[in-house]
């Protein structure tokens, strides 16, 4: 394959960044448990190299590595003294990979309903009535999608969150700033108290929240496995909804989406466009001004406490910990603020967790697809949470929350730090 065809320059150079020190190797989940260099974003990093300068053919074999032996959590980036993005890099041959063998069935099937929210909401109806009709505990606890028990997956929401709210939601007195809410596709179909979280407590902070109604998939779990061209309808999609200057903020609760919108959305247009894609001017501005807007909802909590009402302490200490999910803190430099809200929480005892921004082995349809590497270190992971004595975790991901949930202690509850935080201002 010619070198200018693989991936863009703005990818590509990455390559020769890399010095082979091996200290991406100590910060890797999925080498931890197989123990194999090409399992290593060094040895990818090189696997790269060799099929961008033509030396070597984009094999069954090398699509395997890139696939089921990354989890694309970041680790690597964040620890590398060289700055390598070994996760543009992998993304980028993971898309060579599926232009040239297909992507299974049903991830294509998947990723085609997470682009369509007319789809997207029809499925999730049908999968409601289903459970409904033919599921119950008999069955679905002899069921597993991979590393997932099927009984403990959350159902999904009785409405999608975007059709129990208003499109503008108004404080009572005076406004102290206006928000785009993007709530993604976990909290519009299966964590809709998260939603209710952020636009309750955003409204007691004096915060006009405009939801789009029309808003797509941020596109992450698409565009990292391979399918650029569905991604690029749903960039596209929100770009014409969140790009706008005359708003505050563009405010998500999950970092996966936030680290997709901040980060990666100008990179991936303008790889595009260096491949010979038609991208504009227009869409990388618009991509480089909503990235500019884009907040975690504790961080813009954090910024603005002041506006918080009051908080009362009463009845017993809770006992609290946090999950760094790997979007977040590798994507987003994002850690000191989550622990900020949990802490300000009145009847909080906040206690760390060791391997805190460790992953919890979940990386989307990963856990499914290579279910015994993903329980492996999910099981690190409750493990160090168990052994807080915590009566929650918190964590800033749905997904995490999703992985996590799945394999904890059931008496432990998993939340988003924005959702304790509207349980205290509610008394």
């Amino acid at each position: 394959m010619a070198k200018q065809e693989l991936l863009g320059e703005n990818t590509r150079e990455n390559i020769y960044h890399c010095i082979k020190c091996g200290l991406c190797i100590a910060h890797c989940p999925v080498y931890k448990e197989v123990l194999k260099e090409e399992a290593t974003p060094r040895g990818k990093v090189q696997l790269s190299r060799h099929l961008s300068e033509g030396s070597l053919e984009l094999s069954e074999e090398v699509k395997e590595a890139f696939f089921s032996t990354c989890l694309l959590c970041g680790s690597c980036v964040a620890n590398c003294p060289s700055g390598v993005h070994g996760d543009h890099l992998f993304s980028g041959v993971r898309w060579r990979a599926a232009q040239r063998y297909g992507i299974d069935w049903k991830k294509r099937m998947m990723f085609q309903l997470l682009a369509s929210k007319w789809k997207m909401s029809k499925s999730a109806f049908f999968g409601k009535w289903a459970r409904k009709v033919f599921g119950g505990p008999w069955i679905e606890d002899k069921l597993n999608a991979g590393a997932l028990n099927v009984a403990r997956v959350p159902a999904f929401n009785e409405q999608p969150f975007s059709d129990t709210v208003p499109e503008v939601v108004r404080p009572a007195g005076k406004v102290n700033a206006r928000v785009l809410y993007f709530h993604g596709c976990a909290t519009n179909y299966l964590y809709g108290a998260i939603g209710d979280a952020v636009v309750d407590v955003l409204k007691k902070m004096g915060v006009e929240v405009i939801i789009p109604k029309e808003q797509s998939c941020c596109g992450l779990p698409i565009f990292m496995s391979g399918e650029r061209e569905t991604a690029l309808t749903c960039i596209r999609d929100n770009l014409k909804l969140f790009a706008r200057p005359d708003v505050d903020a563009v405010v998500v609760d999950c970092a996966t989406c936030g680290a997709a919108l901040k980060n990666e959305y100008a990179h991936l247009l303008r790889d595009l466009r260096q491949l010979g894609e038609a991208v504009s001017d227009a869409e990388i501005a618009a991509a480089e001004l909503m990235a500019a807007k884009i907040k975690d909802v504790t961080v813009f909590i954090d910024e603005h406490k002041e506006w918080l009402p009051q908080l009362k302490a009463g009845g017993a200490k809770l006992r609290v910990t946090y999950h760094d999910p790997c979007h977040l803190v590798k994507g987003m430099k994002i850690s000191a603020q989550p622990r900020n809200v949990l802490k300000a929480i009145p009847g909080v005892e906040y206690v760390e967790l060791p391997g805190a921004n460790d992953c919890c082995g979940g990386g989307g349809s990963f856990q499914v697809e290579h279910a015994e590497v993903s329980r492996k270190i999910t099981k690190r992971k409750t493990a160090n949470i168990e052994a807080t004595k915590a009566q929650v975790l918190a964590t800033c991901c749905p997904g995490c929350n999703l992985t996590i949930a799945n394999h904890l202690d059931p008496a432990i509850r998993v939340l988003h730090p924005v959702q304790l935080l509207r349980e205290a201002l509610n008394g």
